[in-house]
């Protein structure tokens, strides 16, 4: 039997080529793995990309592996979580499976990434207003890089972590603003939850209230992480994402 394909969805501000290193971790140990490359995310036409765009853009390539029959798992990070809930609608094993067709997602991997509710925006899991090292400037929103070492890479050197936040970008605002509108675990597609425990960007009791939506028997798991594991332990991450993978394949059995 032959491994899924990863397909990773980056959060806001994040290019694909970040996360290319650790898809070479994950392509080392023989999982085909695919980085989107977000359409909100550092974009010059306006209007600026939104939700639907990533969205649109991830549906794209999960479809296209699916129809290849390939079994896909696919990693969500930060807002990548609410593209990966909205994307994956029609394109699950299961659900596959059921009209005749091969290949699908058997698992979302929300790596602490937003699991949003139905209807729901980022801006709404944030509170209702951006963070305070979040700074928008008409339609874009950007990370304020200063604060980023402590805020979102607090578990790196603290050179590595200033030279990542310059590479960092502008995502468009609406991204944040548009509500989410599918919910996974809702509709019988499995799930699980990667729980960064020291992560100041989006801290681990706000993950755990939103994977409680998975019920109190989902498998999850939990690294000592700031926001960004692909960043400062992809070894550790990839291991977790074997495993997680082989939790998908037992369950597309079912």
């Amino acid at each position: 039997m032959s491994n899924p394909t990863v397909v990773i969805i980056p959060g806001a501000w994040q290019p694909a080529e970040a996360f290319e290193p650790f898809g070479e971790h994950l392509r080392d140990v023989g999982y085909p793995t695919e980085v989107i490359s977000l359409k909100s995310v550092g974009g010059t036409e306006t209007p600026l990309a939104g939700l639907k765009e990533d969205a649109d853009a991830v549906s794209e390539v999960l479809t296209k592996l699916a129809d290849e029959a390939r079994d896909i798992v696919l990693l969500c990070h930060s807002y990548g979580g609410v593209i990966g809930s909205c994307a994956i609608e029609g394109l699950d094993f299961a659900t596959r499976r059921n009209a005749g067709k091969a290949g699908g997602v058997i698992l979302t991997v929300y790596m602490s990434a937003f699991m949003l509710p139905k209807g729901m925006n980022v801006l709404d899991g944030l509170g209702g207003k951006p963070m305070p090292w979040m700074k928008i400037e008409e339609d874009k929103c950007f990370a304020v890089a200063s604060e980023l070492p402590q805020i979102a890479l607090n578990d790196m050197p603290a050179e590595k972590a200033k030279a990542y936040s310059a590479q960092l970008t502008h995502t468009s605002v609406s991204a944040f603003a548009t509500p989410s509108t599918f919910e996974p675990w809702a509709n019988a597609i499995p799930c699980t939850y990667i729980f960064c425990e020291i992560d100041n960007a989006l801290p681990l009791p706000v993950q755990q209230q939103m994977a409680s939506q998975l019920g109190p028997n989902a498998t999850t798991f939990s690294l000592k992480a700031g926001h960004c594991p692909f960043l400062s332990m992809p070894e550790q991450l990839r291991d977790v994402i074997v495993k997680a993978s082989e939790v998908g394949l037992s369950r597309k059995a079912i």
